[in-house]
């Protein structure tokens, strides 16, 4: 029987719910063929009381202390090295728990204030941030604009020019962006710019969904960066398109970008406006009525 992270988790279900029988696993049938228990038929595993008790013991003591009292969920491997022997247990990945920011202007941390450079990434947990003291924040969806951010600056409306970018990130460093922008206080300024498509309208409305924000779009729009427009993506994101075209809870002057993607079949990436030097300009408000 291999002893990984899954075999212990399936292990401590088992004594949770102390079942009589249940569906047969490979799992499963390696934790009964092991410790010589149970019956295994017709695609099912019986296990008497007495059993189940067998099969906390055991990990008991090969864990060295209660399976019971594990957490599999753990997001650091420091986290998960004072608990097990294999720190790559930890649930999230070495930099999931970490929010990465740049900009021209400071960031607080909470013991130190760090005054940021745009050709500087900063990796920091949200914990260390005194986010009281953010008074202005860009929310980016692509990290290609956060490590090149002083080329994105003279593209940014005037008043967010100097505020603290913070990339969207994958998977966990979602849930700390989703808590960095309900913890900062109510007045903060907080941009969202994103790629202007579909998905990159419905992804910053979610967002609106949590506080009020600023939604960054392209002034104008070039013919030879229209050009540039993925059609193949538009009709990726045609689905999600629609979806908040027919939605009533899309703002009016949300319907109108929607419209505008439709009707050109637009998809553009961030890095294209920034690389094209296309200007860019605020929806102000968005989420008061979401």
């Amino acid at each position: 029987m291999k002893l990984d992270k899954k075999t212990i988790r399936a292990a401590q279900n088992l004594i949770r719910r102390s079942p009589s029988q249940i569906s047969e696993s490979a799992v499963l049938r390696a934790i009964v063929q092991e410790l010589e228990i149970g019956i295994i038929r017709n695609k099912k595993i019986y296990f008497t009381p007495s059993n189940l008790i067998e099969i906390e013991n055991y990990f008991n003591k090969v864990l060295g202390k209660p399976i019971l009292d594990i957490d599999l969920d753990v997001e650091t491997r420091l986290e998960a090295s004072a608990f097990f022997s294999n720190e790559k247990w930890a649930s999230g990945g070495v930099f999931e728990v970490m929010l990465s920011m740049t900009g021209r202007g400071i960031i607080p941390g909470i013991k130190d204030a760090i005054e940021a450079q745009p050709n500087i990434v900063y990796s920091m947990k949200l914990r260390d941030i005194d986010v009281t003291k953010i008074s202005k924040l860009i929310i980016v969806e692509n990290g290609e604009l956060i490590t090149n951010w002083e080329l994105v600056i003279p593209s940014l409306p005037l008043e967010y020019q100097s505020a603290i970018a913070v990339f969207r990130g994958y998977g966990k460093n979602q849930k700390y962006l989703n808590e960095l922008i309900c913890k900062v206080r109510p007045d903060t300024k907080v941009g969202v710019f994103f790629d202007y498509d579909a998905a990159g309208i419905d992804m910053a409305l979610k967002l609106a969904e949590h506080r009020v924000i600023d939604l960054i779009i392209p002034s104008i729009l070039p013919e030879d960066v229209i050009a540039k427009s993925k059609l193949e993506e538009f009709g990726n994101q045609f689905e999600q398109l629609t979806r908040r075209l027919n939605s009533p809870d899309t703002p009016y002057e949300i319907r109108e970008v929607l419209k505008n993607l439709e009707n050109n079949k637009l998809a553009i990436t961030q890095e294209h406006l920034i690389t094209h030097g296309v200007p860019l300009k605020l929806i102000k408000n968005v989420g008061e009525t979401i």
